[in-house]
């Protein structure tokens, strides 16, 4: 509930050609149960060649626009943003997501727990993906005993299953692309591989879990993919609940099936958790809590965390003022990871609220493993445990990075006779961060004298929240 001392909160989103995704943003914002009086809404857009700026200033007049002349990135249009902002607290959320009605207010009131000793510098909301996901369950069983062995049990690849698409049955044509992209293939299937064709596909185990979006629950569900089983015959049977809905003969050849689901099953759906904050491992690489798991109320209690997902998150402007803004040279990704090290070597906390919730497209707006991604995670998390790090840390991520490369190169050339189609832009991606390291450090070199000799808390403290992954 919206009380009278209120503070004025300030929201940024940063938008890049993102206009599909802001209507429903900010009418979800509008609709927050947070006096209107007390929102100021800005929305920096990074140079869009969509629309996106006239769109807003159309639909959506209340919203404070900064129209960039460059893209500068989620950190540097943040930190525009910051520069504009006029709220005590400052609510950042990606284009690509819709907040619920609490989702201002259950943050805020993690803050009014502060104190000076606790410093609460950061609280984040339960991202969950749009979508809410009907869990289906591939089960194999193949009969041919001689392929098998005496041990049917033993066996653990079930079928290849490719290209799935998912939509509405409405008509023959009724699968969106943003739904297909929105598929889940969660636990018993084998990393994605890539055919001679460049088309993505998975290998299950004999049980595997495939979770599939519904865009609208009041119409059944269509599903489309391509299956195939290294063991012939094979038998594939997908279960939603507890109920067997279909049994697919299987064999060595690919078959295209289609599966209508009747709406009845969207009893079983739930929803898949994109970050309950974030956790960072012994090398200093970061995962979202929770990732790709079933919101089974696992995460349904307040915690301090490490850091929070970037995707959204409250900051108190005291901890800006204190540690700085987003580092501009990251340009995107891991430099929230690097804000929230810095404000804990400052002494700051973070906490994270399950009442708080934000549902989020996920890569809406960029694409994972592209170019620029892979660029700026591979070279962002070096520059950051260089910033913030201990020295130790640093040299162990340098020489691994530097091991990684020469290992991936010399399998690339290896596997050139053979002629097989390789796509790998990780490899100049690898090379060219190589080489721009050796002024990227020395430029960032007072940074890391700045932030290292001035911070409240020891190593140790940090050591601490490392996790195993």
């Amino acid at each position: 509930m919206t009380q009278d001392d209120d503070p004025l909160i300030s929201i940024i989103t940063v938008n890049f050609n993102g206009k599909k995704f802001l209507g429903n943003l900010f009418n979800s914002i509008l609709d927050l149960n947070y006096s209107r009086e007390k929102i100021q809404i800005i929305m920096v857009d990074n140079n869009s060649t969509d629309g996106s700026v006239k769109f807003v200033k159309k639909e959506f007049p209340q919203v404070e626009i900064i129209a960039l002349k460059e893209n500068k990135g989620y950190a540097g249009g943040n930190n525009e943003g910051f520069s504009r902002s006029k709220g005590k607290y400052i609510a950042l959320i990606n284009n690509d997501c819709v907040v619920e009605k609490d989702w201002l207010s259950e943050m805020l009131s993690i803050f009014r727990q502060s104190t000076d000793n606790s410093k609460i510098g950061a609280v984040g909301p339960k991202v969950v993906f749009y979508y809410n996901y009907l869990p289906l369950q591939l089960i194999t069983n193949s009969k041919n005993q001689k392929e098998m062995g005496d041990s049917r049990k033993s066996r653990r690849l079930g079928v290849q299953i490719y290209d799935v698409k998912a939509g509405n049955a409405e008509n023959n044509n009724s699968y969106r692309s943003t739904l297909n992209e929105s598929v889940k293939y969660l636990d018993g299937f084998y990393p994605a591989e890539s055919d001679e064709k460049g088309k993505i596909y998975h290998w299950s185990q004999d049980n595997a879990i495939l979770a599939v979006p519904i865009e609208n629950l009041n119409k059944n569900l269509e599903i489309q993919f391509k299956v195939s089983s290294y063991l012939s015959p094979n038998h594939l049977q997908l279960v939603a609940g507890e109920e067997i809905f279909k049994d697919i003969e299987v064999s060595r050849k690919s078959k295209t099936v289609k599966i209508k689901i009747p709406k009845r099953f969207f009893a079983y759906r739930k929803d898949i958790i994109n970050s309950c904050g974030i956790k960072i491992n012994k090398s200093f690489y970061s995962m979202d809590r929770g990732f790709e798991s079933f919101d089974e109320g696992q995460y349904n209690r307040v915690e301090e965390v490490f850091g929070l997902s970037g995707s959204s998150f409250m900051v108190d402007r005291k901890m800006l003022d204190e540690v700085g803004n987003f580092d501009e040279s990251f340009f995107t990704y891991y430099e929230d990871i690097d804000l929230f090290w810095r404000s804990r070597l400052a002494g700051w906390k973070n906490f994270f609220t399950p009442k708080s919730i934000v549902r989020h497209f996920h890569c809406g707006t960029s694409k994972e493993w592209s170019y620029d991604f892979t660029y700026h995670v591979i070279r962002n998390r070096l520059l950051m445990i260089f910033k913030c790090g201990w020295l130790f840390l640093f040299i162990k991520s340098y020489l691994v990075f530097i091991f990684s490369n020469i290992i991936n190169i010399l399998y690339y050339i290896a596997r050139l006779p053979a002629g097989k189609r390789q796509k790998r832009i990780d490899i100049p991606i690898r090379i060219r961060i190589f080489f721009e390291l050796f002024y990227i450090l020395p430029k960032n070199l007072i940074s890391r004298i700045r932030i290292r000799t001035g911070r409240k808390v020891q190593d140790r403290i940090i050591k601490s929240w490392m996790r195993s992954f």
